[in-house]
């Protein structure tokens, strides 16, 4: 699998004209290595080389342990370096070593590590292949499929246990600890954001839970986004505390049909585009377009947010593999705001919905 990947990638370095890739972008590093580890004040890097069998593995000497047991590349090299050694001189001596001048480098690449390569004197360029490396991740395979699968399994099961934790006068805080409690309990391994949000706060697509509490007869609208063995799912539900109100249902059924007609169009060879198309044309005509505020969806893989974004202009074509999610809203300023979410597989006949959860504004219907 990885060497596959491994493979495609060398490929594109070769027809990029390219001498060498650093990658310190931890999903570049997890997709190519099985190995992943964040650059912060540490270098982390897989130096990949076009002429040579040999990759570079760059890493602190805290993480030397860690990444012998994770990187399942074969002919791979781990470099080490203390805490007052500076890890540019191995970057320089590679470089040399390998005499190159052409260097991709991913877009999270920390400018200090980027800078001294290429400042005064130096024979090296630089290119940014996060296009080619997104290319390479937008399709998923089958063991990447599996792992989409059950991190969309958990987060259906916490957001049924969640629903069904909502009462009046618990805070957005208090159901957010829920959430990442049980989570973890589930079979996740990292919570990646909690959005718990009631009555006004509804209506603001990324407000953090606040120690407001929830009122009888108030939206409550749920955005809960988790990792499994490297890969995210992202849900929406939304409901109310109580029955709703009559204009809480109609602003629901709008963006219920938004997104049924989205999905009933994902298949292969669609236009991205067309899908956010549909769900907007559909809260338009209902007289809501101009609070349908953000696109129709985004990819999911190692990042929560990836290609293929479901946005209005992308003239992207769907193929099979590619996973996304479906989420259109309507949000209004100071009331409540509504926004269903699934997360969804392009197959060879058209497409595996992963969210499978009611949509419905009643607790009742999830219990």
């Amino acid at each position: 699998m990885y060497s596959n990947r491994l493979k495609r990638l060398l490929e594109d370095i070769d027809r990029l004209g390219l001498d060498a890739v650093m990658l310190t972008f931890e999903p570049n590093m997890y997709y190519l290595s099985g190995y992943g580890a964040i650059s912060l004040e540490r270098l982390v890097a897989l130096v990949l080389f076009r002429e040579q069998d040999t990759a570079c593995l760059i890493v602190p000497k805290l993480e030397k342990d860690r990444a012998e047991k994770n990187c399942k590349l074969q002919n791979i090299e781990i470099l080490t370096y203390s805490d007052v050694e500076d890890p540019i001189n191995i970057l320089k001596g590679l470089f040399s070593k390998y005499r190159v001048k052409h260097l991709g480098v991913d877009g999270g690449t920390p400018y200090r590590f980027v800078h001294p390569i290429i400042s005064s004197g130096s024979e090296t360029d630089l290119s940014l292949i996060d296009e080619t490396m997104y290319s390479l991740r937008i399709i998923k395979d089958a063991e990447e499929i599996r792992c989409l699968e059950k991190s969309a399994d958990i987060n259906n099961k916490l957001m049924v246990e969640t629903i069904g934790h909502v009462r009046a006068g618990l805070s957005e805080k208090q159901l957010a600890t829920f959430v990442r409690t049980r989570a973890l309990e589930l079979g996740a391994d990292e919570v990646a954001f909690t959005l718990i949000q009631s009555g006004g706060n509804s209506a603001l697509p990324h407000q953090e839970p606040t120690d407001r509490r929830i009122g009888k007869g108030e939206i409550v609208l749920l955005d809960i986004g988790i990792r499994f063995m490297g890969y995210f799912s992202d849900i929406t539900r939304t409901i109310t505390c109580g029955g709703p109100s009559q204009q809480q249902q109609q602003i629901f059924d709008i963006v219920y049909r938004a997104q049924s007609a989205a999905l009933t169009i994902a298949k292969e060879g669609l236009k991205a585009g067309d899908l956010d198309k549909k769900a907007r044309q559909t809260i338009s005509e209902a007289g809501y377009g101009e609070y349908f505020i953000h696109r129709t969806g985004h990819g999911l893989g190692l990042e929560v947010h990836e290609p293929p974004y479901i946005k209005e202009d992308n003239v992207q074509e769907l193929r099979k593999g590619m996973v996304f999610t479906v989420e259109p809203g309507i949000y209004l300023a100071g009331r409540f705001g509504v926004r269903l979410e699934d997360n969804v597989i392009i197959t060879e006949d058209g497409h595996t919905n992963l969210t499978k959860l009611p949509k419905s504004l009643s607790i009742e219907e999830y219990l």
